[in-house]
């Protein structure tokens, strides 16, 4: 995998990853067949990395992005999943990051990298965990996350706003990014987001 400072690409997928992405873990006992044998195997373990999205244009534009940088020819599945199950690359992305929707973080070399690697970062972020709807706005469960999503906006001198937490009945408290509406042509011009297009008058 090439250096992420350098990666464009691989910022993006972090960024998707952070949004809509998990690290999942599991144990399964079987018995394999080995010849003419039958061997138990106890507790083998599976990693993959899962990213979700309804918007069948954003998972295809992850999954090119994958195999442009990975090679590997992903499968959309049928409830919108693509799966990375190289315990390889797995290793890559979670150095950078752990994922899951409280427990990801603006990896450091996004952080101390380019203006190009930090809205390719946003981008990623936005198309998964974004509105255009309106405002533009920025959504997640995690505070020190958006706090640092927050920090890339502001070194990219976009006007913002965070609000929360927010609670709601049934729900885990949130915490929203709006984006300054004198903003939003910039926004969409300079980040030039997938899935999430601009309604503008």
């Amino acid at each position: 995998m090439k250096k992420m400072e350098n990666n464009n690409n691989i910022a993006e997928i972090i960024g998707l990853l952070c949004a809509e992405g998990s690290h999942i873990t599991s144990y399964c006992s079987y018995w394999e067949k080995e010849g003419e044998k039958l061997r138990y195997r106890k507790n083998k373990k599976s990693e993959r990395i899962e990213f979700y999205n309804k918007d069948i244009k954003l998972l295809n534009h992850y999954k090119e992005l994958i195999f442009k940088e990975f090679g590997i020819n992903s499968n959309i599945t049928k409830h919108g999943k693509i799966n990375i199950g190289n315990i390889a690359i797995i290793r890559k992305i979670t150095l950078q990051t752990p994922l899951g929707h409280l427990n990801w973080r603006v990896p450091q070399s996004i952080i101390n990298g380019n203006q190009e690697i930090k809205i390719s970062f946003l981008r990623g972020f936005f198309d998964g965990d974004g509105t255009a709807s309106g405002s533009i706005r920025f959504f997640s469960t995690n505070e020190k996350g958006i706090r640092q999503v927050s920090s890339l906006l502001t070194d990219l001198s976009f006007r913002h706003t965070i609000q929360g937490p927010i609670t709601k009945p049934n729900r885990k408290k949130y915490y929203i990014i709006q984006v300054s509406r004198k903003d939003k042509l910039r926004f969409f011009e300079e980040i030039k987001p997938i899935s999430k297009l601009p309604k503008l008058k």
